[in-house]
């Protein structure tokens, strides 16, 4: 008898033992739960017509700094809600009024949380981001220039004028030398040489070049923002990055690869007030997912 009580009791010990880590074990493959405060995006409302046209993107819960950004091919202006979720009652739109012509939304990445409203254009549109209680509104306008180059600059910004005052004066300059040659012959005397046409000024050195050859990237930035190089990456690999609010204010200054487009991007970021998220393979860069980090972490 003592014997089986020894046994009992030792079944006894192993049962209570086992409980917690098949407790741990199922806590672990149960989804988590959302907090109730936790940051969501419920509604998107479109307001007015023509070239006054606005878009609500209504929120709940904890405040949220969304991270816009205007991407061409085709034109759209992408709007992400980092460390939201979207509602059940989000929805897609289909708008067709003005240069608007609909409204995708939903999660854009799950770990950490991004909702994703991106507005799909006929056109380029300028617009206008501001916040009130609960909601984003962005203003769309009319683009009144061509898109951003990677320097800052439009790309149809160019003059032409000088150009043309410059052919202008070459014209005028040959029309003075075959004058001055004729009353030469036919004073005999020697006429003086004509002045020297001056020629266009170099162009300016880009302060942003970004090459991305057979998976390689290659980034050179001297004096540029954080958003020239990203726009510029995003340019040359067609991945879509959202460039996050503040990084038109983050110099840069770099000389990194050729390398895989992952090690490249990551010892451009590190460092940086950005947490960062690579997808895609290493030969091929599909997503850079920015968030800004949180101050009182560190």
């Amino acid at each position: 008898m003592p014997r089986l009580s020894y046994v009992g009791a030792l079944l006894g010990i192993a049962t209570f033992l086992s409980t917690p880590i098949f407790a741990q074990e199922s806590a672990r493959n149960t989804p988590a739960k959302s907090a109730p405060n936790s940051a969501r995006v419920r509604n998107v409302v479109v307001r007015g017509t023509g070239a006054a046209m606005e878009v609500e993107i209504q929120t709940s819960g904890a405040p949220v700094a969304p991270d816009t950004q205007a991407i061409t091919g085709p034109d759209r202006i992408v709007v992400d809600f980092p460390g939201a979720l979207p509602a059940a009652e989000l929805r897609a739109l289909k708008v067709n009024r003005g240069a608007l012509k609909g409204i995708r939304a939903g999660l854009f990445f799950s770990n950490p949380p991004i909702t994703r409203i991106v507005l799909d254009l006929v056109e380029p549109q300028s617009y206008r981001v501001s916040t009130i209680q609960n909601a984003i509104v962005v203003k769309l306008g009319p683009a009144k220039l061509g898109p951003v180059t990677a320097a800052g600059a439009k790309a149809q910004d160019v003059p032409a004028a000088p150009a043309a005052k410059l052919r202008n004066a070459s014209l005028a300059a040959g029309k003075n030398v075959a004058a001055a040659r004729v009353a030469a012959a036919v004073s005999n005397t020697t006429a003086p040489p004509p002045a020297a046409v001056s020629e266009a000024p170099p162009p300016a050195k880009p302060v942003v070049t970004v090459t991305f050859e057979s998976g390689m990237l290659r980034i050179r930035a001297e004096k540029a923002t954080l958003a020239q190089v990203l726009f510029e990456v995003q340019r040359q690999t067609q991945a879509e990055i959202a460039i996050p609010a503040g990084a038109e204010q983050e110099e840069v200054v770099a000389d990194l690869g050729p390398a895989p487009a992952r090690d490249v991007l990551a010892s451009l970021l590190n460092g940086s007030p950005y947490n960062f998220i690579f997808v895609g393979n290493e030969l091929s860069l599909e997503r850079v997912i920015l968030t800004r980090r949180d101050s009182n972490i560190f």
